[in-house]
């Protein structure tokens, strides 16, 4: 009877802690608007190992399940909380490579509103429950602490057990397929991606993902001899035919957070025109669009993109925050190599250590970095300096430089920030959006996009005005995160069912090349940011490396490569992840030129990555 006893005990147990595990994945996936039931269930079943993986290491620890379970429920409950909060201005949960960037997180978190429903109550409640339940049985058993627990040493021998099966379990999800198979494959929406696959196991396959491997078939050799290729430029490989070519001219690039024209994803009819300034220049321009690799944040990953050449389709993680830990040649390291230019300056009206970007600077050769600290008495908008301020800094360092130099600056903006909720701030004049109903925080960004716009027209102003040569880049970091309403108003759906078509929409931003003397005016509609440096150099009519001419050839072949997909030249759509293919060829050859740029430092062709050899200062 004492045995059939202690297996009946086993038994019970068993159940209670898988069915703990599996309440505590319910009230996880409440926190992201998910029931079980949606799920399908080997998806149920993967997830629910893993907690159960979680608790059985504490279990082992602590020699008791209710601990055990008690302390798995917080960290649940804290998860699916800090989760909730996140996706309500970012509109995808915490991946593994936020970790990288909690600093920056935090600090732009602060300025934020949060409003809770009731799958947010519903998770509270759930992990209260159990919570309750727990301490309730710790209460009512605590008389009972000493019976039936068996001897010191077989509570040691079920811990050890139960450890080696822990650790049988971790090794084989790492080296079988079989468990994350299919999940890392939805990298173009994380937002998808925990949808569909649960929250546990989509973090854990995206965290696989933050390592990078030498490329398949890499050499230095193969490298060097694809960027040989490139050592003469024949032509105009750009396909910008430049009439006349002013040397050394002043060169302004400007990323400004959030601009974007969400006329790219449907019919937006507003009472005020939002980029009339924007719309109305063509002379001495070059605008259309380019694909961003992020969307309503991460604005660094694409300035990454903007001042190396690389694209995030092959990364991972957050360049800055990773992979930034010597001397890289980039945009400014070329145009400093040309003569002329004093110093190059990056200015960023906020934190300066947001994204190591202090430490990261002088890494790409900027000799010095403006941050909000380097403002006086600057024109706010909400909590924010803005776009007018910012641009009025831009002249100051004209006005400022050394006679006989050229400015070599680049500036990444801050007013359009989110979140776009601010309800205490009063807009000179509010952009109302007539052709659908829609919510204040699209209406909100929308008048911000109208200041951005007026403070551009200012900028062009001036700098048309004046007697040197001047030359500005202005694009988007991303376009803004705004409700699902509406997306559902203007393109039929909301993004849990876009396509990959859909999500390439969302991830589209304007740009613009302008001149204060005669380039030849050109619209291009497709292009991403990584060429977008090289595409600007060839528009100033300056000296390019190797690798800058290669991207231009490239750029023919596949006009746009970004983290969420490539067009070819033909229009059509691939995924990165495409093999046996012309595509896939031409990408793992970019792949593998990145690698040796970013990666393989000790044998890092420099002589194809700069004009010539710049030494820090």
């Amino acid at each position: 009877m004492e045995r059939k006893h202690i297996i009946q005990n086993i038994i019970i147990n068993i159940i209670c802690f898988i069915a703990g595990s599996l309440w505590e994945f319910f009230y996880l996936e409440l926190f992201f608007k998910k029931t079980v039931p949606e799920f399908q269930i080997d998806i149920i079943i993967k997830n629910v190992a893993l907690i159960m993986l979680v608790n059985l290491i504490l279990l082992c620890i602590l020699h008791s399940m209710k601990a055990a379970f008690l302390i798995s429920c917080i960290f649940m409950l804290i998860t699916g909380i800090a989760n909730y909060f996140v996706i309500s201005f970012r509109g995808y949960g915490i991946v593994f490579m936020d970790f990288y960037a909690v600093k920056t997180a935090a600090a732009v978190a602060d300025g934020y509103s949060y409003n809770v429903d009731s799958y947010f109550l519903a998770g509270c409640l759930a992990a209260a429950l159990q919570s309750g339940l727990i301490l309730f049985m710790l209460w009512a058993g605590r008389k009972k602490r000493h019976t039936h627990r068996g001897s010191r040493g077989s509570r040691w021998l079920a811990s050890l057990a139960g450890i080696a099966v822990s650790v049988l379990f971790v090794v084989w999800i790492n080296f079988d397929a079989f468990f994350f198979r299919g999940i890392s494959q939805v990298t173009w929406d994380h937002n998808i991606g925990i949808n569909d696959y649960g929250y546990l196991l989509y973090f854990l396959s995206n965290a696989e993902k933050t390592e990078i491997d030498k490329p398949a078939g890499y050499s230095v050799q193969k490298v060097d001899k694809i960027l040989s290729a490139y050592e003469k430029p024949s032509g105009s490989s750009s396909g910008i035919q430049r009439e006349s070519i002013k040397k050394n001219p002043n060169i302004i690039m400007i990323m400004n957070e959030s601009f974007s024209d969400l006329r790219v994803l449907g019919e937006l009819a507003t009472d005020k025109g939002v980029l009339s300034f924007y719309d109305s220049l063509d002379k001495n321009t070059i605008k259309g669009y380019v694909q961003s690799s992020v969307y309503g944040g991460y604005t660094a990953n694409s300035e990454f993109e903007f001042l190396t050449g690389c694209s995030k389709a092959f990364l991972p993680g957050n360049p800055y925050l990773q992979y930034m830990d010597g001397y890289l040649p980039s945009i400014i390291s070329n145009i400093k190599s040309q003569g002329g230019y004093d110093e190059a300056v990056a200015v960023h009206p906020y934190n300066a250590s947001g994204y190591n970007r202090n430490r990261v600077y002088p890494l790409l050769y900027f000799d010095r970095f403006l941050s909000a600290e380097d403002f006086d008495n600057p024109l706010l908008v909400r909590d924010y300096i803005s776009d007018l301020s910012d641009y009025r800094k831009i002249e100051e360092l004209y006005e400022q430089k050394k006679k006989g130099t050229s400015l070599c600056v680049f500036n990444v903006t801050m007013q359009n920030h989110n979140p776009y909720n601010n309800n205490s701030y009063e807009f000179n004049e509010d952009i109302n959006v007539t052709s659908f109903n829609s919510d204040m925080q699209t209406e909100q960004y929308l008048s911000l996009m109208k200041m951005s716009d007026d403070a551009l027209k200012q900028l062009v102003t001036y700098f048309k005005n004046v007697d040197e040569p001047v030359i500005i880049l202005l694009f988007g970091d991303h376009q803004p995160h705004l409700p699902d309403s509406f997306y559902l108003h203007i393109m039929g759906k909301e993004p849990l069912q876009f396509t990959q078509e859909d999500t390439m929409k969302k991830h589209e931003v304007p740009f613009l090349i302008w001149a204060n003397y005669d380039i030849p005016e050109m619209v291009i509609e497709t292009a991403s940011i990584n060429y977008l440096s090289s595409l600007f150099l060839s528009a100033a009519g300056l000296e390019m490396s190797n690798f800058n001419r290669y991207l231009l050839d490239l750029y023919k072949k596949i006009p746009a490569i970004s983290a969420v997909g490539s067009y070819d030249s033909t229009g059509t759509l691939h995924d990165c992840t495409e093999r046996n293919s012309e595509y896939a060829e031409l990408m793992k050859e970019y792949e593998m030129i990145q690698y040796n740029y970013l990666f393989d430092e000790e044998n890092r062709l420099d002589r194809h990555y700069q004009v010539s050899k710049a030494s820090p200062e």
